[in-house]
């Protein structure tokens, strides 16, 4: 059996819980796979639409009785619990496998194997470790790949902007921007959160008839494919829009992201804007602006260069080269 301990909620997103699951689906055909998460509505939800097995974390305890069951331990989280640290120990006290999928380099954990697909990591690694590094192994539906080889063609002239900011995006921000983009014309479809009432999606169909949410979908690649332009903030979606060409405009919710935005943008994918809550709309139309039919052709290449959409075949690879599964 192949475990996943992961998580989804408002402060961190579904951007976890999704690329493990999709991983996850790769794999299911060798092997028994069980997923453990917080105690959270979406999150099961998510899962129970894909018909995946799952537990509470308050049932860690029991899983530790049954070691013989239990092959490998996938850990994809952005904060480990205490008890997450002891299934951790007790893991590898069992001799099972123990893999981390990080970004970043952040929460590190003494695993037996690494997946780290950020292009550049706020804290090094020593070398020695056994880690997948690099936006080659960044884990992406396989739609990705496909749009990755599409022969993309842009506009001379911005029409329509994606908007992708995360699972836990709030009501105000999002219709912010969309407020901004709709004064001025574009074309605007937007992911909205997973922890976005149904009362805030009518409100903005309401309020912004042109407006189109993307429908039900394990994947965004033909949305940030059909874009001329992304606005989205620094993490999961950043490899998406690299991955089909779709020019990026980078916002962040913390440091981290900052520093992934900085990353991306240092690496001729896209530009960083602000922190969410600080953004300026004149500075944001400024940007739209001076995005050049030149210019976007530029980063949409060297995105489409950075991320091939591959990763998650190269890293169920990894996993059966291993024995992880």
């Amino acid at each position: 059996m192949l475990v996943f301990r992961t998580d989804a909620s408002e402060k961190t997103g579904f951007g976890h819980l999704k690329r493990s699951v999709y991983l996850a689906s790769l794999l299911k055909k060798k092997t028994g796979i069980l997923f453990c998460v917080n105690n959270n509505k979406a999150a099961a939800r998510y899962l129970e639409d894909r018909q995946t097995p799952y537990c509470w974390t308050k049932e860690l305890a029991s899983l530790a009785k049954i070691p013989t069951e239990i092959k490998s331990v996938v850990f994809d989280l952005a904060e480990f619990s205490v008890q997450d640290i002891e299934f951790l120990r007790w893991a590898k006290d069992n001799h099972i496998h123990t893999v981390q999928v990080t970004d970043l380099g952040l929460s590190r954990q003494p695993v037996e194997f690494t997946v780290d697909a950020s292009i550049e990591k706020l804290f090094p690694y020593d070398g020695e470790e056994q880690v997948l590094s690099g936006p080659e192994y960044t884990l992406l539906h396989h739609k990705f790949r496909h749009f990755n080889k599409v022969q993309r063609k842009y506009r001379k002239h911005i029409k329509n902007i994606f908007i992708s900011l995360g699972g836990g995006v709030e009501y105000r921000q999002l219709r912010k921007l969309i407020d901004w983009l709709d004064r001025r014309r574009y074309n605007i479809k937007t992911a909205a959160g997973f922890f976005m009432k149904k009362a805030g999606r009518k409100s903005l169909s309401r309020l912004y008839p042109r407006l189109r949410f993307v429908g039900k979908t394990d994947s965004l690649a033909r949305a940030f494919f059909e874009a001329d332009a992304a606005i989205i903030t620094a993490g999961v979606a950043a490899a998406e829009a690299a991955a089909v060409g779709a020019p990026a405009l980078y916002l962040h919710y913390h440091g981290e992201q900052k520093f992934s935005a900085q990353t991306w943008e240092k690496h001729g994918a896209g530009l960083e804007i602000a922190n969410i809550d600080d953004v300026l709309e004149e500075n944001l139309i400024a940007i739209l602006n001076s995005l050049t039919w030149e210019k976007r052709i530029a980063m949409g290449n060297k995105g489409k260069q950075l991320v091939d959409g591959s990763g998650a075949a190269r890293i169920a690879a990894f996993f059966v080269e291993k024995g992880i599964i």
